[in-house]
């Protein structure tokens, strides 16, 4: 059972990782054409969403601080 979590720990993981890449090349490539990208509009929703983005940033960092403390 400690396996199955620890799995589905290591995939949530990884699947977080690469949609915050996702994102930020999103909000980047965004930027530098200014326009929206295939009908992606990263910068629009992330200003949409107001103080409920800053909430979840909020949440990545601090997850992210947990784990490098953790492996300390």
């Amino acid at each position: 059972m400690g396996d199955l979590f620890s799995d589905l720990k290591k995939l949530l993981t990884s699947a977080i990782s690469i949609g915050i890449q996702f994102l930020c090349l999103g909000v980047i490539v965004q930027l530098l054409i200014d326009e929206k990208i295939m009908g992606w509009d990263p910068v629009g929703n992330i200003q949409a969403a107001g103080p409920s983005f800053i909430g979840v940033i909020a949440f990545i960092v601090l997850y992210l601080l947990f784990i490098r403390k953790k492996a300390e």
